[in-house]
């Protein structure tokens, strides 16, 4: 066991339980397996650190167990300290749910002989299965956000050799380059274990990098850590946020976003159904199966916005108007006739301007932020008919609605609403 382990594990479980090795019930064919090879109480330890969307992640991780009649009881670190695969060497326990973030955590991972789900995506492989959010799908409707707000300057600050910054930055610029559009990067050393003033170097050199870089400009940072930075960088150095410099940051950790000005916008994962994914994973390991995807991959939820990024980053009035006119009444059934003569524009002039700034027709950019709109309504009143959703979403028809969703999201409506409330 590793001497820098902060001391026993406690064992959180609210049932009266047998002791610490269940007795387990033999499966009569070799190699196949049943619930009843399942023991009836069985200890996981949770090896990561805790904050709002882990604690998300468990509540995805309890109702799966909840749902499935299991058993389990969890062991997490005492006090504030966090677990990681590293103190659990000798522990007589059933699986794990780690995030396994360094070389050291994984060559460990490797050799412990109960089973072990990894919930991080920080190194670029793992060797034990893993579920995890979709960097990929982070970066891009990251851009498509500050896309939709009219940018043309963008700008990434991530982490160096940390793969989730690596797979969000792709996202992020590929989609970017569809539109034929470039982007800054600006990479810093991640604090993972450090202590003393790295954190004040970092918010100096990017307070350096934000002022060089041309406005106004859509920054996404990788974490709302990061974008936090960024907006008191651009307090301290007076730049005006969102109108100079816009901010997009990931989690939604809403003591970050909502305690800060401007508030934050923010990419928010879906937490839950990660949690969800990860126990069903470790539920099948644990009853004998062999896992044929070894990494799971969880969609992101939604942009939240909030003030850093409440603004339309183009210089026309006449498409500013249209914007704006376009969002207030996205849930009426406004046409593109009605939106030209709204901005008092022909629709010929309107179209060009729309293709010139934004990359897609006037229809398209309206279709696309009526989908998002029933995205949300979808998964914020998950007992709203679907009917009723189409409606509020600005869609003429359910039909409408389910035809363009699928052929956006690759799934009906209904199967979404499904999946993001298991």
């Amino acid at each position: 066991m590793s001497n820098s382990s902060p001391s026993t594990p406690l064992t959180i479980d609210d049932r009266s339980a047998p002791a610490a090795h269940p007795t387990r019930v033999e499966s009569n064919q070799p190699g196949t397996a049943s619930r009843a090879d399942v023991p009836r109480f069985q200890q996981i330890a949770l090896a990561f650190p805790r904050g709002a969307h882990q604690e998300h992640f468990i509540e995805g991780v309890t109702r799966y167990a909840s749902e499935k009649g299991l058993c389990w009881s969890f062991t997490v670190a005492p006090e504030s300290l966090a677990l990681s695969v590293l103190d659990l060497v000798e522990w007589p326990g059933d699986g794990v749910l780690a995030a396994i973030n360094t070389p050291v955590e994984a060559a460990c991972a490797a050799e412990m002989s109960i089973p072990v789900v990894n919930i991080s995506s920080t190194l670029a492989e793992s060797p034990v299965p893993r579920a995890m959010v979709d960097n990929l799908a982070i970066g891009k409707l990251a851009a498509e956000h500050l896309l939709s707000r009219g940018f043309t300057n963008f700008a990434f600050y991530g982490l160096s050799d940390v793969e989730y910054s690596r797979q969000r930055w792709i996202g992020f610029s590929e989609r970017l380059a569809q539109n034929d559009a470039t982007c800054e990067r600006h990479l810093s050393t991640p604090t993972f274990g450090f202590r003393g003033t790295v954190w004040l170097e970092q918010h100096q050199q990017i307070s350096t990098w934000l002022q060089q870089l041309p406005t106004p400009c859509g920054v996404f940072a990788v974490s709302d850590y990061r974008a936090r930075h960024v907006l008191d960088a651009c307090r301290q150095y007076g730049l005006s946020t969102p109108d100079q410099i816009a901010v997009l940051g990931v989690d939604n950790e809403q003591v970050i976003c909502e305690h800060v000005h401007p508030t934050l916008s923010s990419v928010s994962r879906n937490d839950q159904l990660e949690g969800y994914r990860a126990a069903e994973m470790l539920d099948r390991l644990l009853r004998g199966e062999e896992l044929s995807d070894r990494d799971a991959f969880v969609p992101p939820l939604e942009v939240v916005e909030r003030d850093s990024t409440a603004t339309f980053a183009v210089t026309d009035e006449r498409l500013r108007r249209a914007l704006s006119y376009l969002h207030d009444y996205i849930a009426d059934p406004i046409t593109v006739d009605e939106l030209a003569r709204q901005s008092e524009v022909s629709r010929r002039w309107l179209e060009y301007a729309f293709r010139d700034v934004l990359g897609e027709t006037p229809y398209q950019y309206l279709r696309r932020q009526r989908l998002l709109l029933a995205k949300h309504l979808l998964k914020e009143d998950p007992k709203q008919s679907i009917s009723r959703i189409a409606q509020r979403a600005g869609f003429s028809s359910v039909k409408q609605m389910r035809v363009a969703f699928q052929r956006e999201f690759g799934v009906t409506p209904g199967h979404f609403r499904q999946v993001m409330n298991q």
